[in-house]
């Protein structure tokens, strides 16, 4: 973990006891600590054969576990962490992550907690919270395979990941990859019912955080426009729901229509679902942050046209992303009344084109969107 995590994490603790009515309107804080106290004694009977729970997490041999198709998976710490049952801040249950002793025990002395308070927690009813969490291999419809699986789900309880703003913002600075972001569907390769033809998914424990790693003669992405080809360790983000899909359709020209050669012409198109003007550096911060969206649901971020040549109106060559467009534009302002236009200065010369639109997110990646079949996000006349 970076000094400034522990610095945030240890600002948090002392600025709570600062304030003990933080606490005081905080029921749950106690029941918290003595969670995670328990947690972490439970964790310590734990070996990598132990039985497991699809999706739970815990700490084995002071490494982070999840378990999958009922083993665990183990993931070392940082050189200078442990992992730990962590209480949350902001609302009841723990996490389960690595971080630093000192960042562990301070969190868990802030709750007011203590061993001697929770050893009689150790082994809580089986309606606490803290019996489904310890337990090495709860049923699958207990509360938890621990509080943080309910903690990493952000749909369901409308916070974010780490159960507490204070945390999840703490995160953003961290190098330790938080339990409850996991995606455990992605340790799967799609082959146990496979499909004719269907070809087996690369798959990763830790959300492939070290991809670019096999590729070591492609340079990082890092906000660049790389001509050469690169590797880009951003997330994929906020994807957009299926009722949240961004479409549009040129207004004019219109499919098919003949505008005069070498004469100014205005493009204009119809938008939906896409919260336009929201465009960052090119240069600086190509595909470098996630695709985000609005408090509607909508992709942030912004469309352009493009214009390429064509041999003749029914031709099927296809044309050469590189060198064949004749314009381009991207169109940075926000829609006026769900319309975007752009003006062709001079127009084009005689010929044959086609039109088409590329909606991207803020950061230029293309839309991303929650389901596989849909229409055609973009439009081409």
């Amino acid at each position: 973990m970076k000094l400034s995590v522990c610095a945030v994490a240890l600002s948090l603790v002392l600025s709570v006891s600062a304030r003990p009515r933080y606490y005081a309107r905080a029921d749950f804080t106690l029941q918290n600590g003595q969670d995670a106290i328990a947690q972490n004694a439970q964790f310590a009977t734990l070996t990598a054969s132990s039985p497991c729970t699809s999706g739970q997490n815990a700490c084995v041999n002071n490494e982070f576990a999840q378990c999958v198709n009922g083993r665990f998976v183990l993931q070392p710490c940082a050189a200078s962490e442990v992992c730990a049952a962590l209480p949350l801040v902001n609302s009841a249950g723990t996490s389960v992550t690595c971080t630093t002793a000192a960042d562990r025990d301070a969190r868990i002395a802030a709750t007011g907690a203590t061993s001697a308070a929770s050893s009689a927690a150790a082994a809580p009813p089986a309606s606490s919270a803290a019996a489904s969490s310890a337990a090495a291999a709860p049923p699958a419809s207990s509360a938890a395979a621990s509080s943080t699986a309910a903690a990493g789900n952000n749909a369901a309880n409308g916070t974010a990941a780490t159960g507490g703003t204070e945390d999840a913002q703490a995160a953003q600075t961290s190098t330790t990859l938080l339990s409850s972001v996991i995606a455990t569907g992605f340790a799967q390769d799609g082959q146990s019912t496979p499909s004719p033809g269907q070809v087996a998914s690369k798959t990763s424990t830790n959300n492939f955080i070290n991809f670019c790693a096999l590729s070591p003669q492609l340079a990082i992405t890092n906000g660049l426009q790389v001509a050469a080809g690169s590797c880009n360790p951003a997330p994929m983000g906020i994807i957009a729901s299926s009722d949240n899909m961004p479409s549009s359709k040129f207004l004019s020209p219109k499919n098919g229509a003949t505008v005069a050669a070498n004469t100014n012409f205005t493009i204009q198109m119809n938008v939906l679902h896409l919260d336009t003007g929201s465009f960052v550096n090119p240069d600086t911060n190509y595909f470098a942050a996630p695709q985000f969206t609005n408090a509607a649901g909508d992709i942030t971020g912004h469309s352009h046209v493009v214009i390429e040549a064509l041999p003749a109106l029914d031709s099927t060559t296809p044309t050469n992303p590189k060198t064949g467009f004749k314009f381009f534009k991207g169109l940075n302002a926000p829609a006026s009344g769900g319309v975007l236009n752009v003006e062709v200065g001079g127009g084009l010369p005689a010929g044959f084109y086609r039109l088409a639109s590329i909606n991207t997110a803020a950061n230029h990646q293309p839309a991303l969107v929650a389901v596989a079949q849909h229409g055609a996000l973009d439009d081409m006349i």
